[in-house]
């Protein structure tokens, strides 16, 4: 689904250049389940707008579905990005004068879906996320936790090929973080491809995959052999650990120069 091949993005502030993403190579198929780890200032988000096509590299080469997107204009990456990609963002980024259903809704205007499909998908979103009855709310009438299950029905209700989410459980409790993470785990066992940036280890386990940055390098590429269940992911208690003796490495298709 994913390929890059050396890229590389910097930027220059006060003078002084930053590198966020140095010569990487980094490959993801269809239907894994990336989660992106490291410190703040590794790179991950910079990774993430560049895989969502929001940011441009410098250097290197960059192709989704097999088509050659550092090449491509930003009106070409953006029809591409909306025919094929889903964002969820850890502050949500809600509309705040529109109801629940109208935010959900949204993105299906931008596809030219009817009337009739529009309120057919959302129907049928709303009641995966378990939000029906919040449908005519305000985002301010939301916990945070319903604010973000509305964040996901908006990022699938165009079922993108690609999920792409920034932190998605970083500002809501424990609670709420485990429903969220329950939810993007069975998207994924559905078959959607999901990259996730995130600061908590333990939500690792719900993914296929685990790859550590450290100054804009890959320094650590794992495969999580043993997922746990929805079940048992409700009480989730030593997540690193679990983790480390789950995880192998993986050197095939990611190298740093």
């Amino acid at each position: 689904m994913i390929k890059c091949n050396q890229i590389s993005r910097s930027f220059i502030g006060d003078e002084v250049e930053t590198v966020a993403i140095d010569k990487m190579n980094l490959t993801i198929n269809e239907g894994e389940f990336l989660s992106i780890l490291g410190p703040s200032g590794c790179g991950k988000s910079t990774l993430l707008n560049v895989l969502g096509m929001l940011d441009s590299i410098d250097t290197g080469e960059f192709s989704f579905l097999e088509k050659p997107v550092d090449k491509y204009s930003e009106q070409q990456r953006a029809r591409l990005r909306k025919q094929h990609i889903g964002f969820i963002f850890q502050n949500f980024n809600l509309i705040d004068e529109l109801t629940v259903e109208q935010n959900i809704e949204l993105p299906l205007y931008y596809h030219n879906v009817a009337k009739a499909e529009r309120k057919r998908l959302v129907d049928a979103v709303l009641k995966r996320v378990d939000i029906s009855h919040r449908r005519n709310h305000l985002p301010a009438k939301l916990s945070g936790g319903q604010q973000q299950r509305v964040a996901i029905a908006r990022a699938i209700v165009t079922s993108p090929d690609l999920i792409l989410a920034d932190e998605p459980t970083g500002n809501l409790d424990s609670k709420n973080s485990t429903q969220v993470m329950a939810l993007l785990q069975q998207l994924n066992q559905e078959g959607a491809t999901i990259v996730m940036v995130t600061h908590a280890p333990e939500h690792v386990v719900y993914g296929t995959r685990v790859l550590e940055l450290l100054d804009g390098k890959v320094i650590n590429d794992h495969l999580v052999k043993e997922k746990l269940s929805n079940k048992e992911n409700q009480s989730v208690v030593g997540a690193d650990s679990l983790v480390t003796a789950n995880t192998e490495q993986r050197t095939a298709e990611v190298t740093c120069d």
